[in-house]
């Protein structure tokens, strides 16, 4: 992805896939969002704690086109 900051946009829908691409996760929406070197940091809608996240944290995820 050439610019991420184009995809991972406010109220933009992500779901988390596992490594056969199916979904295990979402959707989940973007409520917040900053680049973080080379990385991005996203904060979801519904979501208060980064527990609740962390399991998915590393995996492929798809967004709506």
């Amino acid at each position: 992805m050439e610019k991420p900051g184009t995809v991972f946009v406010p109220k933009a829908r992500l779901y988390v896939l596992d490594e056969d691409r199916k979904v295990v996760a979402g959707p989940l929406v973007i409520a917040r969002r900053r680049s973080y070197h080379r990385e991005w940091l996203l904060g979801f809608e519904g979501v208060t704690s980064r527990e609740a996240v962390e399991a998915w944290r590393d995996q492929l995820v798809a967004v709506d086109e």
